[in-house]
């Protein structure tokens, strides 16, 4: 039987007010866990003057140090989330990249700042598939979408507003820092860091709230255990196609989206001549309103042409936001500053749509006791693509083909745009490896292939 904490397993009802309260419990979280990721894009200036980084050192600092230890700790860390107590997980992770966060700030030399960024990809590494497992066992496939999507909105909560708040309290205090109680005075690019670090911390007592569901069979009743590593690798053998089409189609779309997030805002102060607190506040405020509509408007086009008898529903959405973002992309690094900030307005509401819906599909894809892993290979795939390969092959254009960081627009219109249409050709693909796979799931199958007699009808109706 699956692990519970004594006196804490929620009963196994699905799609219950508490079961929302879950949710944006645990958007909160992601919202702060991506903020304390997201923040540097914002003090690339104050950090390359601090450090003596290069572009291509800034793009390791976002990229490298951060994905390769998110990706290495995040199959272990998920195979525990199938096993253990995923509240408490999730708890001594948000701990974990708080302080983290706060040692980034206070770091003296470049050493001591990777390692702090090093400690907030492995805090942040549990969160993903421990709570996509947790909200996989308080909503029903019905609803399932909509609560990933809302979980989702995180991701954008995040990314705006650490650029606005960033940018709002460098504006407010200035260059020349601020003294804070307990820490002295410090400059301001560190001031963001702590007091990002500390604020996290006023999670702890909502995540207590969570309780830990029973784990739910796909057939509504208690789950046997996790999976042994024998039937993963059997099911997911049995459903490549699909699986590889969502989560390389999908993070191929985060390597496109990342790549102008690490870079837009340095993007508009070297080529616009935008102050760094001005480009991040305008950025924010947009990713904030824009990318959680995108989520909600991709889980309602989603849900429609899954009616309209599309069963790859989620995944036609994801090819039409990867072709519109292509061409947001080319149009965001043009040199008409007005031209150049529409379009990157419309890439973020076209992103948005994107990341409840590859949760959601791997969802269908898998019985609950594989989702936390399934999921963990999307966060490394998406990591050790977008968040490695977007902001460091930027720096590294600018660096040492063009030599000259002025040429970012260029550089970004390299990565940015043919990253959306590679996206674009691996969803495509995969639609009918995708359907099929559905139709495996429809037909009730155990991962090693034998019928399921306890899966009921509604169930293989809601899965095609």
């Amino acid at each position: 039987m699956t692990k519970q904490a004594t006196g804490d397993a929620a009963p196994p009802r699905q799609d219950s007010p508490y079961g929302w309260w879950v949710c944006a419990v645990l958007c909160l979280c992601f919202t702060f866990s991506y903020m304390d990721r997201a923040v540097v894009p914002l003090l690339v200036g104050p950090l390359q003057k601090a450090f003596g980084l290069s572009d291509t050192g800034i793009g390791l600092l976002q990229g490298l140090a951060f994905a390769v230890f998110y990706a290495l700790f995040g199959f272990p860390l998920a195979r525990v989330a199938d096993n253990g107590h995923r509240r408490n997980l999730i708890l001594a992770g948000l701990v974990v990249w708080c302080l983290a966060t706060v040692g980034c700030g206070l770091a003296r030399t470049t050493p001591q700042l990777f390692a702090g960024r090093i400690l907030v990809a492995i805090g942040e590494a549990v969160l993903m598939p421990a709570a996509v497992s947790i909200l996989s066992d308080y909503f029903s496939t019905k609803a399932r979408t909509r609560a990933l999507s809302l979980y989702s909105m995180g991701v954008y909560f995040g990314g705006g507003l650490a650029l606005a708040l960033g940018g709002a309290l460098m504006r407010a205090v200035g260059p020349r820092g601020a003294v804070l109680w307990g820490f002295g005075h410090l400059e301001t690019w560190r001031l963001v860091f702590v007091v990002l670090g500390l604020a996290g911390l006023a999670l702890v007592p909502l995540l207590l709230s969570v309780r830990e569901p029973v784990r739910l069979s796909d057939s509504g009743g208690k789950a046997l255990g996790a999976s042994s590593l024998a039937e993963l690798a059997a099911e997911f053998s049995r459903k490549r196609g699909a699986l590889l089409a969502v989560v390389l189609g999908f993070a191929t779309l985060a390597l496109g989206g990342t790549t102008f997030q690490a870079w837009a805002p340095t993007l508009f102060v070297r080529q616009h001549g935008w102050a760094i607190s001005h480009a991040g506040q305008a950025l924010g405020l947009f990713t904030i309103v824009l990318g959680p509509a995108g989520a909600i408007v991709g889980a309602l086009l989603a849900e429609r042409l899954a009616k309209a008898g599309h069963s790859d529903s989620k995944l036609r959405v994801g090819l039409l936001s990867a072709g519109g973002c292509c061409v947001a992309g080319l149009l965001a690094t043009a040199p008409w500053v007005k031209v150049a900030f529409s379009a990157i307005v419309c890439m973020q509401f076209l992103i948005g749509f994107n990341f409840g819906l590859v949760q959601a599909s791997l969802a269908e894809l898998l019985p609950n006791r594989m989702r936390a892993v399934a999921s963990a290979c999307f966060v490394a795939a998406s990591n050790l693509l977008a968040a490695t390969l977007g902001p460091l092959l930027v720096g590294v254009l600018n660096d040492r083909v063009f030599h000259d960081p002025m040429m970012i627009a260029t550089s970004i219109r390299i990565v940015a745009p043919s990253a959306f249409a590679l996206a674009g050709v691996v969803l495509m693909l995969g639609l009918r490896p995708y359907r099929q796979a559905l139709a495996l799931a429809a037909a009730g199958r155990s991962p090693a292939g034998q019928p399921q007699t306890s899966a009921p009808a509604h169930e293989a109706r809601n899965a095609s």
